[in-house]
């Protein structure tokens, strides 16, 4: 393939952009609840002109370039955060998807131009259709910032390891930096992959200056990071410093596992990552039987259904690692065992909803590697055994496209209901409004209300009521006709009232303001004071 195909990166970024543009059918505000933390966040530093360090208008420690950008985006274009938001997730949750092409077009330089050239666009669209990575990727996070980021940081490693360019090791150094201001898991990933990276290269060519040269620049990223999250207090660090023996412990398994591989037989290669990729595929279907981390939501039916088909890819992606453990793949054989090393610390760490949000977001970042190890798997294929090949491949393409409507899936494929309509909003400001000393609501209408303008409301009494543990919320309640549909959302599951049941309770109150629309939105009144907590 030529090094100039602008025709294929175009394609890329297109299907990219276009997919994380979607929600926007739906509503012009962020796709979750989330991304109202860094509108508000924005505002206020447009409102001020600058970013505040210290107090509390100040980001999250691991929010400030994030919030930061979305201002600086939102004044050149004079579109306001809430609308740019979207837009801006957009371009960023692409950029791995161009990296990895990048990497696909250099692992494959021995085979035929055609299958290297069908493999950059398989994987480039693939991570922009692959319907958990495309949940993330199109969620307002600073996560996708972070793998903005990391993927060019390991491309930047990767080449000053194998030239000691100068100028590759100031891009490094310069992306390094960045990384713990971006946010503080995909830091804690660069860590695991610069670790493992930097390692497989010593052993490769070992020398005592590199060496030196090595351990300084990982001990210093982590020194760095560690020493900055201390300093903030960072509360969402807590996952790993409560085990800190235990993240050290699987540091040191990932970069032996990586090396014992590196120098293992292509079968070994391809078995024991099997091995690992079936174990998670496993935990993945048994918590359908029963919550693998107690309190937390099952996988449902549908979520087996339209995640199920990527499982099988997994398969083809052990096939495809020893494609990986070459010269040029090496940084992407460190981007699989990163992330795999952080999953494990998850599931060993700890059962509370914490460390299954960890092994969540953490397996985020392993589908570009993953993707890529697939990619050069049916290439590979389709080389040796054309029909089989073609076959193989047409069987990824629908399972990743069979995949990308997981985000749209709705409350019964995930209990977690992201997309807010500008009624919504509207709603639960009236709500702020008329009820300025507390109101109740369901999770959803709760966390936006609360992640735009810190409110008081609260979804304990709603849950409580809907699961049949209470009667009515004895305070003002905003309340929406989806509950009789629907259901209201929780963190385990969306709970349902009777229409009868819910026009009684509407008709039996006052209401304060109601909208139209095909959700309904309804602020009851009463007296009471409202009690419990944003998430229910």
């Amino acid at each position: 393939m030529s090094r100039r195909d602008p025709s294929l990166f175009a394609a890329v970024f297109a299907v990219g952009v276009a997919a994380r543009l979607s929600p926007l059918g739906r509503s012009p505000l962020p796709y979750n609840t989330d991304g109202f933390v860094f509108a508000s966040g924005a505002e206020r530093v447009l409102a001020a002109d600058a970013v505040a360090l210290t107090g509390p208008a100040a980001p999250a420690a691991d929010q400030y370039l994030f919030v930061t950008l979305a201002a600086v985006v939102s004044e050149l274009t004079g579109v306001a955060p809430l609308y740019v938001l979207q837009g801006l997730v957009a371009c960023l949750g692409v950029v791995p998807a161009l990296v990895a092409v990048a990497y696909v077009r250099a692992i494959l330089a021995d085979l035929p131009r055609p299958h290297r050239r069908g493999a950059a666009a398989f994987v480039g669209v693939g991570l922009a259709l692959d319907g958990p990575y495309l949940f993330r990727t199109m969620s307002v996070n600073g996560e996708v910032l972070g793998l903005a980021v990391l993927f060019p940081f390991a491309l930047a490693l990767h080449r000053a390891l194998r030239t000691e360019r100068p100028a590759w090791v100031a891009a490094t150094v310069a992306l390094a930096a960045t990384l713990p201001f971006v946010h503080n898991l995909t830091a804690l990933i660069a860590g695991l992959i610069a670790t493992v990276l930097v390692a497989l290269s010593l052993a490769r060519r070992p020398s005592a200056r590199r060496a030196a040269a090595g351990a300084a620049g990982v001990a210093g990223f982590w020194a760095f990071t560690v020493g900055y999250y201390e300093l903030v207090a960072l509360p969402k660090a807590g996952a790993v410093s409560a085990a800190l023996g235990l993240f050290l412990a699987w540091v040191v398994a990932a970069v032996a596992l990586a090396r014992w591989l590196d120098t293992a037989t292509p079968t070994v290669q391809r078995a024991v990552p099997l091995v690992a990729f079936a174990a998670g595929a496993g935990v993945f279907a048994l918590n359908a039987v029963a919550p693998v981390f107690p309190g937390t939501a099952t996988t449902s039916p549908r979520l087996l259904a339209l995640a199920g088909p990527l499982l099988c890819l997994l398969g083809v992606a052990a096939v495809g690692l020893p494609r990986l453990a070459t010269r040029r793949g090496l940084a992407v054989f460190a981007a699989v065992f990163g992330p795999l090393a952080a999953v494990g610390f998850a599931f060993t760490g700890g059962s509370t909803p914490l460390y299954q949000d960890l092994a969540l977001r953490a397996s985020t970042f392993l589908h570009p590697g993953a993707l890529v190890a697939v990619a050069a798997a049916l290439a590979a294929l389709r080389r040796r055994r054309p029909a089989l090949g073609r076959v193989a491949v047409c069987f990824a393409v629908a399972a990743l496209v069979a995949s990308a409507v997981l985000p749209f899936a709705g409350l019964g494929t995930i209990p977690f209901e992201p997309v807010t309509e500008p009624a919504e909003l509207d709603a639960v400001t009236a709500a702020d409004d008329r009820a300025p000393d507390g109101w109740a609501t369901d999770a959803h209408l709760a966390l936006a209300a609360d992640n735009y303008r810190s409110s008081g409301a609260t979804a304990a009494p709603v849950a409580a009521w809907l699961r049949g543990d209470t009667g009515p919320p004895d305070c003002p309640t905003l309340a929406r006709e989806s509950w009789t549909t629907v259901g209201a959302p929780t963190a385990v599951e969306p709970h349902r009232i009777s229409r009868p049941a819910y026009e009684e309770w509407l008709m039996n109150g006052s209401v304060l303001y109601a909208s139209g629309g095909a959700d309904g939105l309804a602020l009851r009144w009463a007296d009471g004071a409202c009690s419990g907590g944003v998430r229910p």
